[in-house]
C-alpha cells in the first residue's frame, strides 16, 4: 500500500478541546497505527513519538487549533477515527455543557 499523508485541525483552547485525556488517546491510537504524526502550529513541527515532549508541547500552545498531519500506510483511516473522535467532544460538549465547563 502506498504512504498517505493528511491533516486536521485539532482544537486545543475550547469546550471540545484536547484535554490530557484525549491527548493520551490520541497517542496510544496513533502508537498503534502504521502511521507518524507530527503537530505543526506557528511554523514549527513536532513529532509525537516522544509523549511527555508531547504534552508539554500541546500544553504552551497558545492558539485555538493545531495541525496534525499523519502519514504512513494507514493515514486516511487513522484520520476518519481522529475526526469522529473530535466530533464526538463537540457532541458531548454540547449535549453536556456543564461537564466540559471550562474552569
Amino acid at each position: 500500500m502506498a504512504k498517505q499523508i493528511v491533516s486536521i485541525k485539532v482544537p486545543i483552547k475550547s469546550v471540545s478541546a484536547l484535554t490530557l485525556k484525549r491527548a493520551l488517546r490520541l497517542y496510544e491510537t496513533i502508537k498503534k497505527s502504521r502511521s507518524t504524526a507530527y503537530f505543526s502550529v506557528n511554523g514549527m513541527t513536532f513529532s509525537i513519538n516522544d509523549l511527555p515532549k508531547t504534552i508539554h508541547f500541546l500544553s504552551s500552545v497558545q492558539k485555538k487549533e493545531v495541525l496534525l498531519v499523519i502519514e504512513g500506510e494507514d493515514a486516511e483511516g487513522l484520520h476518519r477515527k481522529i475526526l469522529d473522535s473530535i466530533n464526538l467532544s463537540r457532541e458531548n460538549a454540547r449535549e453536556n455543557p456543564g461537564l466540559y465547563r471550562k474552569n
